[in-house]
């Protein structure tokens, strides 16, 4: 697995160019850098490469991240959301047009979920964006992350899908991320 540092804004987009199709990307950023790392690598896979994907939003409720996206100039047309926050906000609907809901304690529901929504995307090259790994370790132990990691990316590549897994940098727990990169193509350290 090859590692990387790259500056948010241009540096990203030239390390994103240069992965082979259905590469599996394991970005971490400091917290004050994540929102703008966020928008920048979907701007570049929803805007500038046309692609059509699933995004995975454990740290916002579908309608904050679709706003953020919006105010972003990000097409969000052709993403389809796994919303695993909501429900815990006490907003408990199962399914919007274009947006799934769980919780973040349930792995196995969110895998279902992304599941779905691969099924439904047409043929050609398409994403998977799951907004936080580190959010997830809120909700559940180190061991179910990384084997829910693990599971999520073997079927990633047997789904053919492209795939981008945020955390943060943790300092406190950087064994998850070794444990993790070891499943994924790149790591890139912003």
């Amino acid at each position: 697995m090859e590692e990387t540092n790259e500056f948010i804004s241009g540096g990203i987009f030239s390390a994103l160019e240069d992965l082979p199709e259905g590469y599996i990307t394991l970005i971490t950023v400091k917290a004050d850098d994540y929102l703008r790392a966020n928008m920048n690598i979907l701007k570049y896979l929803c805007n500038f490469k046309n692609l059509q994907g699933i995004y995975v939003s454990i740290n916002r409720p579908y309608t904050s991240s679709t706003t953020i996206m919006k105010e972003n100039d990000i097409k969000t047309d052709n993403i389809f959301f796994v919303d695993c926050i909501s429900v815990l906000l006490g907003d408990t609907p199962f399914r919007t047009k274009n947006c799934l809901f769980t919780s973040p304690e349930n792995l196995t529901d969110i895998a279902v979920l992304i599941d779905q929504w691969v099924s439904s995307l047409p043929k050609g090259d398409k994403f998977l964006f799951l907004d936080s790994l580190s959010t997830l370790l809120i909700y559940n132990s180190i061991g179910t992350v990384t084997k829910f990691s693990h599971f999520l990316t073997g079927k990633m590549r047997q789904w053919g899908l492209n795939g981008i897994l945020m955390s943060l940098e943790r300092e406190n727990n950087p064994e998850i991320l070794d444990n993790i990169s070891q499943f994924c193509d790149k790591r890139i350290n912003l």
